[in-house]
């Protein structure tokens, strides 16, 4: 009982539909390019020449503050993956943030507008404040030919033995 009482549960933030305030978000190489985008929401630049950018948000619903260890694609593309902060207090917003270099092997997906057909899922790995309990979040991000990127489901893991174990699991919404 007392793990749970300071564990962290990074989810899907809901900030309500028609939140106007937007947030400063900062990518990584290429381009380490600063925008403005909707607080909380899925974010991503439309196709074209240059450099694709995607950002997902997760806020932390726990009781306990998240020390974030690690973020990355699946599956694995070649741009840089950062996080917004390392330490994500109760209430509080982290975001991943991928930047893509477009013409490179394996970023042809990117130069379309159907990018996210195929499904890419952001994680972001972190622990409770003791460093004990080991915790993954996933973000799908799925497209259909009816509805653009939108995140189709947010999964937690507990992380055990370099496996995964499903703790919570929510689809929809978006």
């Amino acid at each position: 009982m007392l793990a749970l009482s300071v564990r962290p549960l990074l989810v899907d933030p809901y900030l309500g539909i028609d939140n106007p305030e937007k947030e400063t978000v900062v990518f990584g190489a290429p381009g380490r390019a600063t925008l403005k985008v909707p607080k909380g929401q899925l974010y991503f630049t439309p196709p074209g020449e240059g450099t694709f950018y995607l950002s997902v948000a997760f806020q932390n619903v726990g009781p306990g503050i998240a020390a974030i260890t690690k973020a990355y694609t699946e599956p694995e593309i070649p741009g840089e993956v950062k996080i917004s902060r390392r330490f994500v207090p109760t209430d509080g917003l982290v975001r991943v943030n991928v930047s893509v270099l477009l013409g490179l092997a394996g970023t042809e997906r990117f130069s379309t507008d159907w990018w996210a057909m195929g499904g890419l899922s952001l994680f972001v790995e972190y622990t409770d404040s003791t460093g004990e309990q080991r915790l993954a979040s996933e973000a799908v991000i799925r497209q259909y030919a009816t509805q653009g990127p939108f995140i189709e489901e947010v999964v937690v893991y507990e992380l055990y033995r370099n496996r995964r174990r499903l703790i919570s699991r929510g689809r929809g919404g978006y």
